[in-house]
């Protein structure tokens, strides 16, 4: 949700946080088959956060920094998840 709270920074932000994240599970498990798992638990939580739950809520709006924090976290998260420690 810090992706639309403080907009534009908020984006920054939550983009930053979730390449540290990934890096820092690579490096507190030591390997990159860690990061690739964190990497797919970040898309896994954010397309159930981009979805209707059962009350109708959704975590993830489709506005454009909805959009633009799920096409670049997914990129943020597979380029964290392939380099290098």
């Amino acid at each position: 949700m810090l992706h639309n709270a403080f907009q534009p920074f908020g984006i920054v932000i939550a983009l930053l946080t979730t390449g540290v994240g990934i890096s820092f599970a690579g490096q507190l498990f030591g390997g990159r088959s860690f990061k690739v798992i964190a990497a797919l638990a970040w898309l896994a939580v954010a397309l159930r956060a981009g979805s209707y739950g059962l009350s109708h809520e959704i975590l993830i709006i489709s506005n454009s920094y909805g959009n633009i924090f799920l096409l670049t976290g997914l990129l943020v998260g597979a380029f964290a998840a392939i380099r290098k420690n």
